[in-house]
């Protein structure tokens, strides 16, 4: 009797699995490892198995059902293949789904691998954008609104700041002044931090600014030093004068970075 229940709470929680991969397609990876993670049963295969027989829906049962018989033949070819470093990024990407079109099926690729799909194009589709240097500022930050929209199963899995910091990225800073670029990023903070994130983001800002100054200072006394330390070359042997460089530069990095 505790077995069949045990039976029966794994059909019920399958069945509510299934609905939630039905509604959200595209990562049979995670739909497996969670299933697995939670299945206490001898065989949880066998489980899986009648949990499709009774789905609802048949259709999309079936679905799942031959993209599981598809996967392991998928798996093989997928560690039996080498792609060309010569290739792109896009390339790569669209030469391995190809791969699980062929091996399992269009739609069945879509149901296993459709969100890492979408978010490839996504990705791309951003770069292309980020490296069209025939528009504007406000061209390219309107068509990032734009591509948020389109792909908004994907950036609103993404933090506020990492879609502000992309947003960032798109600034044309040749075609600003210092001042109007302040000014689009402040606009770019409205837009996209709450009031704690854009405090953080200022704190942050500052943190890099004063970074990057104790960097430069490090740098300019580096040349002075070698500046000040290229006469005694003549004057010290190489062992002796690198002695005291060294030295001195140690001296450098203990000063600007304690």
């Amino acid at each position: 009797m505790q077995n069949k229940n045990r039976e029966q709470t794994m059909q019920d929680d399958l069945s509510k699995r299934l609905q939630v991969l039905q509604k959200n397609p595209g990562n049979i990876t995670q739909f497996l490892n969670e299933f697995k993670a939670n299945c206490s049963l001898k065989d949880c295969d066998a489980a899986l198995a009648q949990a499709l027989r009774n789905y609802p829906d048949q259709r999309f049962a079936q679905l799942v059902q031959s993209l599981l018989q598809r996967l392991p033949q998928y798996e093989q070819q997928m560690q039996s293949t080498v792609l060309s470093t010569l290739l792109s990024g896009k390339e790569r990407f669209e030469t391995l789904w190809q791969l699980r079109e062929q091996t399992l099926g269009r739609d069945e690729a879509m149901l296993g691998f459709g969100q890492e799909r979408e978010y490839a194009n996504y990705r791309f589709a951003y770069a292309e954008l980020q490296n069209n240097k025939n528009l504007t500022t406000a061209q390219r930050l309107s068509a990032f609104e734009q591509l948020q929209q389109q792909y908004s199963n994907v950036t609103t899995q993404e933090s506020n700041i990492g879609r502000y910091e992309q947003a960032v990225a798109l600034l044309n800073t040749q075609q600003l002044t210092n001042q109007q670029l302040s000014a689009e990023i402040q606009q770019l903070q409205q837009q996209y931090l709450s009031p704690e994130e854009k405090v953080d983001m200022q704190f942050k800002a500052q943190r890099e600014a004063q970074q990057q100054q104790q960097v430069d200072r490090y740098q300019q006394a580096v040349q002075q030093l070698q500046q000040d330390m290229a006469p005694l070359k003549q004057q010290l042997s190489e062992a002796e004068w690198q002695q005291q460089y060294q030295a001195q530069l140690e001296a450098l990095r203990l000063n600007d970075f304690p």
